[in-house]
């Protein structure tokens, strides 16, 4: 049974990495402006959205725990000590 959900944790780890990719891309947005002639030169500007951010971050710190404890559950053969 621990192995069992040392793999599941792994699999949601992975899961959690996918949906912060997502949610990082859904936070950037480039914007192309043309060069204005004899103002200003064609520019690119960025805008990050804090909260797709902020979740894609926790996202990733989500998967990093369930990953270190996943792989925990797998390499280890004894049962923990109940007390």
């Amino acid at each position: 049974m621990r192995k069992f959900l040392g793999w599941a944790e792994t699999a949601v780890a992975l899961l959690a990495v996918i949906g912060a990719v997502a949610c990082w891309n859904a936070g950037v947005r480039t914007t192309e402006f043309p060069a204005v002639p004899d103002v200003s030169p064609a520019y690119s500007g960025t805008f990050y959205s804090g909260s797709w951010v902020a979740l894609g971050a926790l996202a990733v710190i989500v998967a990093g725990l369930l990953l270190v404890d996943g792989v925990r559950r797998v390499l280890t053969d004894r049962t923990p000590p109940t007390g």
